[in-house]
């Protein structure tokens, strides 16, 4: 092996300068990397340097590709060296074999059939026995077989990668490759997550912030004017390896964007809780990373310490599907939507759109129901309501039922337990005898198949009218197992009840008087309100306004309010 011939990496080399180039190209893939030493770069590199001498091959130049993929195109290295081809700036290109150049049958075919005999690039894969100057008809039929071999083996290898990764997501070990911002891998084990003492607080930060009603926008602005570093920049300054490869990780280092911060705050992560199979890459091609659906996802709880507590968290989600997450709670100065996404129709059970507005100087910001002279399906009433006087109004009823709980709790507790049990029992009876039913039928429509089966290969029924039968019943079958497995859910949620009572009842406890209404306040103890239809006229308008409380629902204390700034 040549030891004497020196050879400078691509990024050192002014290669603006030079002509008749000689790429030596090298890859190692993580997978590769399995392989021991027969592929890493070094083995590579000496090999092919050989053939430079052995050749005399002019400026070569090193171009590695260290843990990319071969089916990814989009490599670093490689992009480089095949612009400097259709530059013409390039007269060899040697591997030490085709699955270096890539594991794709279509590009490396189009490569080394196309693109490198248009530009008279000479290609040579060392151990494949390739070299464009010296064809012969073994190695016109050969080579388009090896690259298909190559992208069989890269499918293959993929196919046993996502198989492992799968069985210890559902063993409950964690899959990801970097704990997210807040945590760090516990230099002792790093399958362990430890709390990051500095990226926590601003996690804290963060989920306080989007609780109080702050808007994404908000929250960023916030965080860039006290100059926090953004988490990319924040793994660089402790030492880590930065995951983005985006500029502006040096030259924005405290520029938060709006889907950063809506990705932490939706992570079950800071809870404590580990989260497999959150994203998948689309195929072994494509390595892009996509969402699976929740109901995909592996959840395995209190596997490290928690940052967010369970009532934060919650609310803050809640917060986010009104999608208040994505709207800014000021429409404009003055104008703050204080009820946003918890406002509904009694007629049309759709939400009130909040409408700020402003006349003669005065405020007359107002909720109307958004399915009002819609063309089809629309609402006959607006059901339109001034913020002013909704705040009056709820105001009133949260005083009314924190009052009540502080001046005689039992009493209180009594009541809404009372009343819980009372609707419990209503919906558990029916609820219960449903299941009953459906269990029974879904039963009764196993033995029917069997039946069916057995008198198919008696002959009495004819193959065409076995399989049309049977599937109906299975049809039948399989929507009776959804209603089960929901009504199954609601009575366990149901019996959950004394949980969300003693959940209440905490919340509720925290105030010994209402202060001015925040939206946190807003959030944390009202699921939604309801706005009924306006009766009688003028001054004797009435509204009926009901409040459902976060874990109990509406108590039994709702009075119907004159007002005269309903309509």
């Amino acid at each position: 092996m040549n030891r004497t011939l020196t050879i400078s990496d691509y990024r050192q080399v002014d290669t603006s300068k030079l002509s008749d180039i000689t790429v030596v190209y090298c890859r190692l893939s993580q997978d590769d990397g399995l392989d021991g030493d027969s592929n890493s770069i070094i083995n590579q590199k000496n090999i092919l340097l050989d053939v430079v001498a052995r050749e005399k091959l002019l400026n070569p130049v090193l171009f590695v590709d260290d843990g990319f993929s071969g089916t990814n195109f989009d490599r670093p290295a490689i992009s480089e060296a095949l612009r400097l081809v259709e530059n013409r700036q390039v007269s060899n290109f040697i591997v030490k074999d085709l699955s270096r150049l890539g594991r794709s049958y279509i590009k490396v075919g189009q490569l080394t059939e196309i693109t490198f005999p248009s530009f008279d690039v000479r290609f040579i894969a060392l151990n494949d026995g390739v070299d464009s100057n010296k064809p012969n008809e073994t190695n016109s039929i050969f080579l388009p077989i090896k690259s298909l071999m190559d992208e069989m083996y890269a499918a293959d290898t993929s196919k046993k990668i996502r198989a492992v990764v799968q069985a210890k997501a559902k063993a409950g070990e964690r899959v990801t490759t970097n704990p997210p911002y807040g945590y760090l891998k516990d230099s002792s084990n790093p399958k362990n997550w430890i709390i990051d003492s500095v990226a926590s607080e601003v996690v804290k930060r963060i989920f306080q912030e989007a609780k109080s009603g702050k808007s994404l926008s908000e929250i960023a602005k916030g965080l860039e004017n006290d100059k926090i570093f953004k988490p990319d920049r924040h793994r660089i300054e402790i030492g880590l390896k930065s995951i983005s490869s985006s500029p502006n990780v040096e030259t924005l280092p405290y520029f938060w964007t709006r889907e950063t911060l809506s990705a932490i705050l939706g992570r079950e992560e800071y809870l404590g809780h580990t989260v497999n199979l959150r994203t998948r890459t689309k195929s072994y091609k494509d390595k892009r990373k996509v969402d699976n659906s929740k109901e995909d996802w592996l959840i395995f709880k209190n596997t490290h310490e928690a940052i967010i507590d369970q009532e934060t968290f919650d609310i803050v989600q809640k917060m986010r599907s009104h999608k208040r997450s994505n709207q800014r709670y000021k429409n404009r100065a003055g104008h703050e939507n204080l009820f946003a996404g918890l406002v509904f129709c009694g007629t049309c059970g759709r939400k009130h759109y909040f409408c700020p507005q402003e006349k003669n100087g005065l405020n007359h910001d107002h909720y109307k129901c958004s399915a009002y002279r819609k063309p089809i399906d629309g609402c006959e009433n607006p059901h339109y309501i001034q913020k002013s006087a909704l705040i009056e109004i709820v105001s009133d009823k949260l005083r009314q039922t924190i009052h009540e709980c502080q001046l005689d709790q039992e009493t209180f507790l009594k009541k809404i337990e009372q009343q819980s049990q009372a609707q419990f029992c209503k919906d558990s009876k029916r609820q219960q005898l449903q299941l009953q039913k459906d269990e029974y039928r879904s039963k009764e429509i196993d033995s029917i198949i069997q039946k069916l089966y057995e008198d198919n290969l008696l002959g009495k029924i004819s193959d065409e009218r076995f399989v049309k039968l049977s599937q109906s019943y299975e049809e039948e079958q399989k929507q009776l197992q959804t209603s089960i497995s929901d009504l199954t859910e609601k009575l366990t949620k149901q019996q959950e009840d004394s949980l969300n009572i003693s959940k209440f009842m905490a919340r509720i406890l925290k105030y010994t008087e209402l202060p001015e209404l925040t939206v946190e306040i807003v959030n944390e103890l009202i699921d939604k309100i309801v706005i009924h239809k306006p009766t009688g006229t003028k001054r004797n308008r009435i509204i009926q306004i009901d409040i459902y409380y976060n874990f109990i629902g509406k108590l039994n204390n709702e009075k119907s309010e004159p007002n005269d700034l309903a309509r």
